[in-house]
């Protein structure tokens, strides 16, 4: 199934956050598939000195150990946790469809299923870190399931996972208190969203981990350097081989190479006694092409790597501008040999070798329109009502999808517990099936939180919530 990735400004690194435990002790996987039957493992290890333990138990019906894209849903909860304002008690709402669309997964069906294994596996798989995990500045020994407690809605009997499915979830409180203690590595968002394998994604959350140190988050290392057989441990490889780690490593390096995180990676040594030596590269900012507008140049044919040069070259606005006229082109009529290459030429083009066909308005044509427009507003006050108005037409353009999440964002901060998730659930449905209107929801729990009738609004919404289902 083809990955879907979020859209985001050209110009913006969304600069996130990673429990820093959690990132370097690596307790996910980060192969794309294990043996049937590995439903646990166990390494040692020295810290400071000191012998240490990590080992996880998981139950043979849920797919054996937790791997591959549970990596990234792993990472999707903790965003969410932060998002939430890191409540105390690890609680917080959301729905699959949000943690699938903050992981950039495709929110169209298929992958509702991979996301109910991996909360299956995140919710039963039970770590043991002895001496290992890092706690008050002292290292300690915990017990924990990656998410303590996990509540949530279907559609039918089987239980089974959907976008309008809500989520009531408690992440480990081991987890919880390192964030709120601030215990935590930044992590580029972006960059991770925009990297092709689940394996990929995954080494690089592990080897950013080692590279940044959370009390030492400006000076991150530039290289490093480890035994290939401690790695695999930490990699949670299951074949010890050190032929079978380097090719399990190998795509996963190139991208990160091709990519521009890594300068190189060497091998020294034969055998079990050989290490793997990383190099950084030293720029403090990786510059990432907007993985939805890629994927438009991919779905158009253009080649992947093609497709992330020009618009890491041209930009957002040029490329979609041209992408436009591309397909107004094509749809007069012009014949080409390859409209891969035509759409190249076009994005490419500095000469107007390609007039405007008819319909289509070029990027300064609707610059001086937006200049006509605005000098013919006259007074503050009708341009503030323009504001407003222009507001309120971007929350309207919105898909209901999109509306029914942000409104279940502020419903669910403002009224905390005062809601059930069934209810959460019911107030989403109606707004997605265009029965209840989003905007209206967010202006009367905002109205009510300021006047303090939010109980009286709930117990509205509650009832409102049992008659709609």
């Amino acid at each position: 199934m083809p990955r879907k990735r979020p859209a985001t400004p050209e110009s913006t690194e969304l600069k996130r956050y990673d429990e820093a435990n959690v990132a370097r002790l690596g307790l996910i996987s980060i192969q794309e598939r294990v043996p049937v039957g590995h439903n646990t493992w166990a390494i040692e290890f020295v810290v400071d000195g000191r012998p240490a333990r990590l080992s996880c138990d998981a139950l043979p019906r849920h797919g054996g150990v937790p791997h591959g894209l549970d990596n990234d849903i792993s990472l999707a909860l903790i965003t969410l946790y932060l998002e939430a304002g890191s409540p105390d008690n690890g609680t917080f709402d959301t729905s699959a469809y949000q943690v699938l669309k903050v992981t950039g997964l495709d929110t169209s069906g298929y992958y509702y299923k991979a996301l109910k294994e991996s909360l299956d596996r995140l919710s039963t798989a039970t770590y043991t870190a002895s001496e290992a995990w890092r706690a008050g500045g002292r290292w300690t020994t915990v017990r924990f399931r990656y998410i303590e407690r996990l509540e949530y809605t279907s559609d039918n009997d089987r239980l089974n996972l959907s976008g309008g499915s809500v989520l009531r979830l408690t992440l480990a409180q081991e987890i919880v208190k390192s964030v709120r203690a601030q215990y935590i590595k930044p992590l580029n968002l972006q960059f991770l969203a925009s990297l092709e394998r689940p394996l990929t994604r995954a080494l690089y959350r592990l080897l950013d981990a080692q590279r940044y140190q959370p009390d030492a988050e400006h000076d991150p290392a530039t290289t490093y350097h480890v035994n290939i057989i401690e790695w695999a441990d930490a990699c949670k490889i299951v074949d010890k081989k050190p032929a079978k780690i380097r090719r399990t490593l190998e795509g996963a390096h190139a991208e990160l190479i091709e990519r521009g995180y890594l300068r190189r990676v060497d091998y020294d040594g034969r055998g079990e006694k050989q290490s793997v030596r990383y190099e950084f590269t030293r720029q403090t900012t990786l510059k990432v092409a907007d993985p939805e507008l890629v994927g438009k140049l991919v779905r158009h044919g253009v080649a992947p790597g093609v497709a992330r040069k020009l618009v890491d070259e041209y930009g957002q606005a040029r490329i979609t501008e041209r992408i436009t006229k591309f397909d107004a082109i094509v749809a007069s009529g012009y014949q080409a040999r390859s409209k891969a290459a035509l759409l190249v030429d076009i994005i490419r083009d500095d000469q107007e070798k390609y007039a405007d066909p008819q319909g289509f308005v070029s990027q300064d044509r609707r610059a001086e329109l937006e200049v006509q427009r605005a000098e013919q507003t006259r007074g503050l006050e009708a341009k503030i009502a323009e504001e407003d108005q222009q507001r309120e037409r971007a929350w309207r353009q919105l898909p209901l999808e999109d509306q029914a999440e942000e409104a279940l964002k502020t419903v669910s901060a403002l009224f905390g517990r005062r809601l059930s998730t069934s209810t959460l659930a019911a107030l989403r449905s109606a707004i997605v099936n265009g029965e209840l209107d989003a905007a209206d929801l967010v202006k009367r729990t905002t109205q009510a939180a300021m006047n303090m009738q939010l109980q009286d609004l709930s117990q509205e919404l509650s009832v409102y919530a049992q008659r709609f289902g």
